[in-house]
This record gives C-alpha cells, structure tokens and sequence, in this order.
C-alpha cells in the first residue's frame, strides 16, 4: 500500500497525539519502519528514544563483579556491633581454646558465633582427641579392612 495525501495526514495527526510508531503502523496499516521512514522523509519533529540511556556509563568492571549476598550471622553481628559500640568491653568468661589438664572429646557443638558453642567434654577414647561415640562418626575404617575384621570375628 503506497503512501497518500490521506495516509501522510493520518500520519502527521497521530504522530502529533504521541501515539506509538507500532500503533500508528497497524491504525494505517503499514509496518513500524515504514511509518519512521515516512515521517522522518516528511520532517516530522524527532522523538526520544524508548531505551533510557543513563548519562554515565557505568564501570563495566564494577557491573560484572559478583554481588555477595549478607549471610544471617553477618547481619546479626552488624546489629550487635551498634549495641556494642555504647557498652565497655567485657573479656568473655571461657577460653574454649585453651587446653586444660583433663583429656576431653574436643568434638565441637554448634557453631563458633553462636553463644552456647562448646566442645562435647567426654572422656577421650585411647589416643585420640574425640570420645567413642564421636570416633565413631570421624574415622571411618575402609571396606577392605572391614570384610576382614568380620571375616576373622566369625571365624573366633
């Protein structure tokens, strides 16, 4: 469908309106293109471009950049260091790190942050720093061995 007198009116009235060149296309029947060409041959006013363009460019290193999000126990201190910031400081009570001279399962419970963390305190099985129960969750003994053992157990 070639362009007309009718259609160039049409044309100038809509574009006038603000209506987009999509919309203006399909009401007279011509494609989105055809209607920017006509209007920009016509001398129709310029208009801004739909894609907003922000006036500085970004640094393109700082938009790659991984974002790391705030795990729950960094939130929790930030909170706690805003309290703390008024009070004194107070030495804590116990030193989890320090050896005493009983031999206790340093299997740890819980999470270092966290107030209630602490080592499980049982007697130590043999030589090793961890209590039978918690020796038996840390060393695993490997299949071969295993077969063995029970081989000869039931063999005694």
């Amino acid at each position: 469908m070639p362009w007309d007198d009718n259609n160039v009116t049409k044309l100038r009235e809509l574009w006038d309106q603000g209506l987009p060149t999509a919309q203006i296309g399909k009401l007279l029947g011509f494609t989105k293109n055809a209607v920017v060409g006509k209007a920009h041959r016509i001398g129709l006013e310029r208009r801004p471009s739909p894609i907003r363009r922000t006036a500085v460019k970004p640094d393109r290193k700082k938009a790659r950049s991984p974002v790391m999000p705030k795990l729950n126990f960094e939130t929790k201190k930030e909170e706690g260091a805003t309290v703390n910031k008024a009070a004194t400081f107070q030495p804590s009570i116990k030193n989890l790190f320090v050896k005493s001279d009983k031999r206790c399962c340093e299997w740890p419970v819980g999470h270092p942050d966290e107030i209630d963390f602490h080592f499980c305190g049982k007697d130590r099985f043999e030589d090793k720093p961890y209590c039978l129960d918690h020796c038996a969750v840390a060393y695993v003994v490997p299949e071969k061995e295993e077969n063995e053992r029970t081989q000869i157990t039931s063999k005694i």
